[in-house]
């Protein structure tokens, strides 16, 4: 059975970080979040201001990911494949 994996926009990420924390009934929102390591976000800003193309956090997150730049325990789901690129079968 293939796991199902929900891919988050994580461009709003602290955005829905800090609505669940001031409403309190959605407390238990906070644990479904992921943040990413602050590198992820510095790439990603890199890569746009570089090349005019702004991926979206889970993609820079995954990239990062495979080419040995963050842990495993980093990474939102890190042996599901996204398939944002050929070499993405972990």
């Amino acid at each position: 059975m293939q796991k199902c994996v929900k891919l988050y926009n994580y461009d709003s990420v602290l955005e829905k970080y800090y609505t669940a924390l001031i409403k309190k009934r959605h407390f238990s929102l906070l644990k479904d979040i992921h943040i990413p390591v602050s590198d992820v976000f510095y790439v990603q800003k890199a890569i746009e201001n570089n090349t005019g193309i702004k991926y979206s956090l889970d993609h820079v997150e995954r990239a990062m990911y495979l080419e040995g730049h963050l842990r495993a325990s980093d990474v939102l789901d890190p042996h599901v494949p996204r398939g944002y690129c050929s070499y993405d079968h972990t």
